[in-house]
């Protein structure tokens, strides 16, 4: 288990012990709204890392793509990579086939710089970020069965290749995509096949999706291999619903907040994870925040574990 302990946080508990708690720089730097807080460039953004008490983070091709100065950032500072998020365009075959060439030289960085999980989605498509969070129950929105198995098929194209690099994939619910709802998410994780791929599994985006995060997560541990915990204000959910803000104008609004503080029963979903001695990583996540990114991003580390 790579280390995630700050050597002086007053915070040593039982679920920093027993969780892989890792952070990401979307904590920072959030490239769907650019201009919502000042960017932090590469490899400043370690040291807000480490200020606030991690030493494990998701990768991010802003950090660069060259493998020697991103392991010597990471080493200098006793911190490791954990998993690298792309976006794919699971559904048109040109734009999809371009990207799986390119996929072996990320595969080649990921493996260079020691980080073995890839998590991917199907790429954001205006439709449906303007319907997030109220996406129609009649499913009139959502993929047909042709599309369904055009995604899932597509992703296992890609995560035979990841598999081979020994990188593994985790598909990710996300907001915006056409996998949001609990029914999306549910025609997906039926068609996966686990020897190529499985879940990175998103508490806050299955929240704003409808979805009841601990439920599906109590009942579907085994398919998780990657977790995104975040949190969902749901005053600012409900306005966004009420308004038909899209998925951009409530992030604007901080739908996202600190953990503990939302409706997505964080305490209970970390206890179930210790509980159930989950062994995989635990990305805090909060996209946007109201004041400074690194005093939240320690906050909600020192809510997981205290």
């Amino acid at each position: 288990m790579p280390p995630t302990m700050d050597v002086d946080s007053s915070n040593r508990g039982t679920m920093e012990n027993e969780l892989q708690i890792a952070t990401a720089p979307v904590n920072w730097n959030n490239f769907e709204l650019p201009n919502m807080r000042p960017f932090v460039p590469f490899p400043e953004i370690l040291d807000l890392m480490v200020e606030a008490g991690y030493r494990t983070t998701e990768y991010d091709r802003g950090f660069g793509v060259d493998p020697g100065p991103l392991l010597d950032a990471i080493e200098r500072r006793g911190m490791t990579y954990c998993g690298a998020y792309l976006w794919f365009d699971f559904l048109d075959e040109d734009p999809f086939a371009a990207q799986l060439a390119r996929l072996d030289d990320d595969l080649t960085l990921l493996t260079a710089i020691g980080c073995r999980h890839l998590i991917v989605a199907d790429r954001l498509r205006t439709h449906r970020i303007d319907l997030a969070g109220f996406v129609p129950e009649d499913r009139s929105a959502s993929l047909s069965e042709e599309g369904y198995e055009t995604l899932v098929a597509n992703v296992h194209r890609m995560a035979e290749r990841a598999r081979n690099g020994d990188v593994s994939v985790h598909y990710h619910n996300h907001v915006g995509t056409y996998i949001e709802t609990p029914w999306e998410v549910a025609e997906v994780l039926s068609r996966l096949d686990r020897q190529f791929v499985d879940l990175c599994f998103d508490t806050g985006h299955y929240a704003y999706g409808g979805g009841n995060a601990l439920a599906f997560l109590t009942d579907h541990l085994a398919d998780i291999g990657f977790l995104h915990l975040k949190d969902v204000d749901q005053e600012i959910l409900d306005s966004a619903r009420a308004h038909r803000w899209s998925f951009l104008d409530a992030l604007r609004h901080y739908v996202f907040c600190p953990l503990g503080d939302g409706s997505a029963e964080i305490e209970r979903i970390v206890r179930a994870l210790v509980a159930a001695n989950f062994a995989h990583h635990v990305v805090i996540e909060q996209d946007t925040c109201k004041g400074d990114p690194t005093v939240n991003a320690r906050q909600n580390r020192d809510f997981l574990v205290s």
